[in-house]
């Protein structure tokens, strides 16, 4: 009875092996004999590593004759496909049968158990990839786009878009069901760098995290071209996973300056072209994911400062962007963000000014006490003693020095109460220095001004129009670059500007040249962006020109012209030079202070240069006046 099952089994493979008409005789005994010799008695057996044994036979069987092998290795192949469309399989009816390529892919899928274009997965794509490099290695992926014009053709049917959960398992961002994001990616040159392998063993905390970044980038994939979509977004952020699998890292919010560093080294080593953007991934993936989550997380090594509301606070020219903890250790990072967290959320009185100056008085100590070996926790007198005589070394300005102190004692009280550490007593009183006041002429010479406005007229409009109106008024440089369009405005014949100080953190209206007026509102009207600023960023229109870029520009702009190469270009001495003159033409200073827009007349005699030499001037019109020689 065992040999009639035995003889009908072998029989029954014999026959399904003959359904199909173009594997004929010899090749049909090889095939039979190959299959037998697995123990295999149906074509319903078969898997993919019999696919790949197959071929490795044929290989080794007709290794002197190209053209056997040729004929020979897709055997197994073309037989499995005519005994499954005898049996009725739904795939045998696509119209990829058509093909070779679509044949030899549906084969696979038939063998791998998949029924519908459904349920291939980045799986069965690595997988089917990994068989035509061993079938057909020359023409290895033109037959893997098969496979991806089926899995495109099923997306396309989908007419509901909903973000896909994040899943522990490979991902290939060529099947993200959304048919315009898939379809986009169908047309990518290197594939390999749309895999994620999201099962390999790492922090399922930063997996999520790049899952997360991922669904972002793809979202804004309509308003970048593929190219650059692929150079400076997604292949960078395969590598900085790979980075993080293989570092160890936890959690991507939480990296340190090290782990920053070496991420950028890991990008040389194995980044065969590395975009100038390409380390900046890191970066941008921190501030997303701070920016996105809920609630800040004060425990992260960067915080970015758009996340609050310093509006009034903040300089929008000046391009400061975050707090950055992650160049200590852990023990004082800790310290420092329930510090800085203090001040920036719980105390909004400090300007932004004020906030970066004990961000880094407090940062700069704390790197002191790091290259001593010592800490904040056991801090000593003589380390207090030993910062304050560095500081002393460093040859500063009674002022600054004294500030720093103030700054220090500042921290240290802070963290005696809020943080309850043990802070030893330390009379800072007797190491501050008596300050005297050196004034110093800022003043622009007429000349200096003359030679800039004979070239002024070959600058770009926008340089040329800021000088204009900082020469002319006198406004701090960030004031100038953070003109918002509606701070023109006339009244009574009179033209102003209105500007907010955010050093003050105050509003205040300044009269200005007509012609000034009438250049800026030209330039307004030509604008056609939808900036609220007179003088958007190039980079981004959403934000004023930056104060830095502008004094750069100036001073590269300069340099362009014999009359100009010498010019020390110094934005700020245009402010003392104003004040000068509307001292020297008899403003009192009153009218001067609330010209600049301070609060106290003390500052503003600080701005007014020459003061020696109006005072020979109010003598020798004295002298005159009463005939004294």
């Amino acid at each position: 009875m065992a040999l009639l099952k035995l003889v009908e089994s072998e029989s029954s493979l014999y026959e399904e092996i003959t359904l199909s008409p173009s594997v004929l005789g010899k090749r049909v005994d090889f095939l039979y004999s190959f299959l037998s010799s697995l123990g295999f008695s149906s074509l319903s057996e078969i898997s993919v590593n019999t696919l790949k044994a197959f071929i490795t036979t044929v290989r080794h069987e007709f290794a002197f004759s190209p053209k056997q092998y040729s004929a020979y290795k897709g055997d197994l192949e073309t037989v499995y496909f005519a005994y499954m469309k005898e049996n009725g399989h739904p795939l045998t009816v696509s119209s990829f049968a058509e093909t070779a390529r679509g044949r030899k892919c549906l084969t696979f899928l038939m063998v791998s158990g998949i029924e519908s274009f459904s349920e291939i997965t980045a799986d069965t794509r690595a997988l089917y990839d990994d068989y035509l490099a061993l079938s057909v290695p020359a023409k290895h992926s033109e037959y893997l786009k098969a496979l991806d014009q089926m899995v495109l053709s099923e997306i396309k049917k989908i007419t509901i878009q909903r973000t896909p959960p994040y899943e522990n398992r490979l991902l290939f961002l060529g099947y993200f069901p959304d048919p315009y994001i898939a379809e986009r990616l169908y047309y990518t040159a290197r594939k390999e760098f749309l895999y994620f392998d999201f099962s390999l063993p790492a922090s399922v905390t930063v997996k999520k995290q790049i899952y997360k970044v991922l669904l972002f980038d793809l979202s804004q994939i309509k308003d970048r071209k593929n190219h650059y979509m692929i150079q400076h977004f997604i292949t960078p952020l395969y590598y900085l996973y790979k980075y993080c699998v293989s570092a160890g890292i936890q959690d991507l919010k939480h990296i340190t300056d090290k782990e920053v560093s070496d991420f950028h080294a890991f990008l040389e080593k194995n980044m065969d072209a590395i975009s100038k953007n390409a380390p900046q991934v890191l970066y941008r993936a921190r501030r997303f994911l701070f920016l996105s989550d809920s609630k800040p997380d004060f425990t992260a090594t960067l915080w970015f400062l758009e996340r609050f509301s310093l509006s009034e606070r903040a300089n929008p020219t000046r391009g400061i962007e975050c707090f950055n903890f992650g160049d200590v250790s852990y023990e004082h990072r800790e310290i420092l963000q329930h510090y800085m967290k203090y001040l920036l959320v719980l105390s909004p009185k400090y300007s932004m000014q004020s906030l970066l100056e004990k961000y880094y008085g407090a940062k700069e100590f704390t790197k002191y006490l790091e290259e001593k070996h010592s800490s904040l926790s056991e801090l000593s007198y003589s380390d207090i003693e030993g910062f304050i005589e560095y500081k002393d070394s460093q040859d500063l300005r009674p002022e600054t020095y004294n500030r720093t102190l103030t700054m220090l004692s500042f921290f240290l009280t802070t963290l005696s109460v809020r943080e309850k550490l043990l802070i030893p007593s330390f009379p800072f009183d007797y190491f501050y220095k008596k300050a005297r006041y050196l004034h110093h002429d800022r003043t622009v010479e007429e000349e200096t001004i003359d030679q800039i406005f004979t070239v002024l007229s070959d600058f770009p409009e926008t340089l040329g129009l800021m000088y204009l109106t900082l020469y002319s008024t006198g406004l701090r440089i960030n004031e100038v670059c953070s003109l918002r369009k509606d701070a023109l405005f006339s009244d009574n014949g009179a033209f102003w500007l209105k500007i907010y100080q955010y050093k003050l953190r105050s509003d205040k209206q300044i009269p200005i040249p007509e012609e000034v007026s009438r250049l800026l509102r030209r330039h307004i009207k030509e604008d056609d962006s939808e900036s609220e600023y007179i003088f958007p960023s190039c980079k981004d229109k959403t934000k004023p020109y930056q104060a830095a870029t502008f004094v750069k520009q100036m001073k590269a702009q300069l340099l362009l012209y014999e009359e100009t190469k010498d010019i020390d270009f110094k934005s700020h001495d245009y402010r003392h030079t104003i004040a000068t003159d509307l001292h020297m033409s008899g403003a009192p200073l009153g009218t001067t202070r609330a010209y600049l827009g301070h609060t106290r007349d003390d500052m503003t005699k600080q701005y007014i240069d020459h003061l020696p030499g109006r005072i020979d001037l109010l003598q020798e019109e004295y002298f005159k006046e009463n005939h004294i020689e």
